[in-house]
């Protein structure tokens, strides 16, 4: 094995990273991962194929791409190709001014039919307003002999009639009925709805390790953290928190200490949630 395929190597080892997990991410073949980190290139299917392998494998690694790349380059002995080689060349710059006698005819047709509408526009509002003014005056001029009723004519009946007295029985109903009628609706009270709570999360590194942390279903990071480095993080639902050396580095909670994670270079994968460490 070359020095090339054994840093590969010697990087996914230190992570505490397996070849099913980079094939999973990067849909690569466990045999072609093989033979990058064995350096038998003749099982690979060449050209860029090879260096998109290679750019692949280091991101999920959080290494240089560039870098593992120029690394095959000198391991396989390949000829790096340009990537701003333009494929044609132009002998001749086109012809820009391809209508230097443009007519502005259609411009002054457009701004016609505008000022038309526009005109048109005004005339059919003013006949409008006129309309309603006329409909409304000729309202409150209308005769008052159109509107006055006569009073019917009053008989005057001989037989005394003797009044009707309601029962307590039948005033019962129509007293609850006006009592209900007149108390407005109550509307019904909405429930509080209860935000979400968060929660923060904190790594120190204590030495270079590699950290992966998915917050609420989303990548914040995903490579080694340095020595003596921080990073804090903030969730809602959900944190998952993924490291290559357990010993290595120290998380805290809400700022409440988690204490011991685990052994240097143990891989280990914690889940959090608004309560705490769940796993």
């Amino acid at each position: 094995m070359g020095a090339f395929g054994d840093r590969l190597r010697r990087e996914r080892e230190m992570r505490g990273i397996t070849l099913e997990e980079i094939t999973e991410s990067t849909k690569i073949s466990r045999r072609h991962l093989e033979a990058l980190e064995g350096e038998h290139f003749d099982q690979l299917p060449g050209g860029v194929f090879n260096k998109g392998f290679v750019r692949a494998y280091a991101r999920f690694l959080g290494i240089d791409g560039d870098q593992a790349v120029a690394d095959y380059a000198a391991a396989s002995h390949e000829q790096p190709e340009p990537e701003d080689k333009f494929p044609l060349e132009i002998h001749q710059e086109p012809k820009r001014d391809l209508n230097p006698r443009r007519s502005h005819l259609p411009l002054v047709f457009a701004i016609a039919a505008l000022v038309g509408v526009l005109v048109g526009y005004a005339f059919y509002a003013k006949s409008r307003q006129h309309a309603n003014e006329s409909a409304a005056g000729s309202t409150q001029h209308a005769p008052a002999s159109a509107t006055a009723t006569t009073a019917p004519p009053v008989i005057v009946s001989s037989v005394p009639t003797v009044p009707t007295v309601p029962t307590p029985a039948a005033q019962a109903p129509q007293a609850s009925e006006t009592t209900a009628a007149s108390q407005p609706a109550q509307a019904a009270p909405e429930k509080p709805v209860k935000p979400e709570k968060a929660f923060v999360v904190q790594v120190t590194a204590k030495e270079d390790s590699w950290v992966s942390i998915v917050a609420d279903g989303k990548s914040v990071m995903e490579r080694v953290l340095t020595a003596e480095k921080k990073k804090k993080v903030k969730a809602g639902k959900t944190l998952v928190l993924r490291t290559g050396n357990a010993g290595g580095i120290e998380v805290t909670f809400n700022g409440v200490s988690l204490g011991s994670l685990g052994n240097e270079n143990e891989p280990r994968t914690l889940t959090f949630n608004a309560n705490g460490l769940v796993q």
